[in-house]
């Protein structure tokens, strides 16, 4: 029994000396690999995350891209950015349909929502129905713009194809004084002016849009009146803006007419009175501290 018990032991011992060897090996053969930083996207512009970080076909533009395009937000990025393109269903040039990527952003209530619109922090999208009116902000008030595809619960309801974050002017950045002021046909005519300014601390920003038109059909005017003002503070890594956004605008629409309509008067009107009454008061408190190189803290009261 003694010699049986032996055999036994050595057999028991020989495969637990090849496991641990084994083991060892493993352990002696494992590499770790490099870390991977995977960063978000966010509405908060202005966080100094390079754009080629952020895993998204990200289209940026700046104010000096905008002042080559007329009219609208809208008509810019359908002439300038990827996989953009509008149209017109109301036939008013400040109530276009914004179309990315099969997803839209609205002023006609209804219409299926699929982007969100972010102004310095603030989802502009309505309460109800998240439409958007794009008649609100003047285009002389935005800075830059981004659009960044892709559905992402962070930037609010509805975000299912993107969403665009606009970020405003202020008088650190934009001082001193432009206007200009254009026409064009179907009595068309527009004023536009900004105003900046700054200290070493304080800093200030207004701006404003007057147009007018009497439309290419019958009973197709429109009245805009935008404006926006911006109070800013900066001290070392302290950012702080009080802004207001007005606006007071009167926009009707020109509907399709029947063929049988076409060979008697072109610009008689189908359907009317199809008016949108759009008055506006916003005001926006936003504020950031650099805590670190890395680390900002910041929020908004609006």
């Amino acid at each position: 029994m003694a010699i049986h018990k032996s055999a036994a032991a050595l057999l028991l011992v020989a495969p637990l000396s090849m496991v641990a060897n084994c083991a060892l090996s493993a352990e002696e053969a494992e590499s770790k690999a490099p870390a991977v930083e995977v960063i978000g996207t966010t509405p908060l512009p202005g966080l100094g995350v390079p754009k080629d970080d952020v895993p998204a076909n990200v289209q940026t533009a700046t104010d000096a891209d905008l002042a080559k395009r007329p009219i609208s937000l809208p008509s810019f990025l359908d002439r300038t950015m990827d996989s953009v393109n509008i149209n017109e269903a109301q036939g008013n040039p400040y109530q276009p349909d914004v179309n990315f990527r099969g997803f839209t952003a609205s002023p006609i209530l209804g219409t299926p929502p699929g982007i969100s619109v972010f102004q310095d922090g603030v989802r502009i999208n309505e309460p109800f129905g998240d439409s958007v009116n794009w008649d609100l902000l003047p285009k002389s008030a935005i800075s830059n713009v981004t659009l960044i595809p892709g559905s992402n619960p962070i930037f609010g309801l509805n975000t299912l194809g993107g969403s665009i974050a606009v970020e405003t002017k202020s008088g650190f950045d934009y001082p001193g004084f432009t206007a200009q002021a254009y026409g064009g046909s179907f009595g068309r005519r527009a004023l536009e002016a900004e105003l900046g300014g700054h200290s070493d601390r304080f800093g200030y920003f207004v701006t404003g849009n007057l147009f007018d038109e009497q439309g290419w059909r019958d009973y197709t005017s429109s009245r805009v009146r935008q404006g926006f003002g911006k109070l800013s503070y900066r001290d070392g890594p302290t950012d702080v803006n009080l802004s207001f956004t007005g606006a007071n605008n009167t926009l009707n629409g020109g509907q399709t007419l029947p063929q049988s309509f076409l060979n008697e008067n072109r610009e008689q009107a189908y359907t009317f009175p199809d008016t949108f009454g759009n008055q506006l008061s916003f005001f926006n408190l936003d504020g950031k501290h650099s805590l670190t190189t890395d680390d900002v803290l910041g929020g908004n009261v609006y």
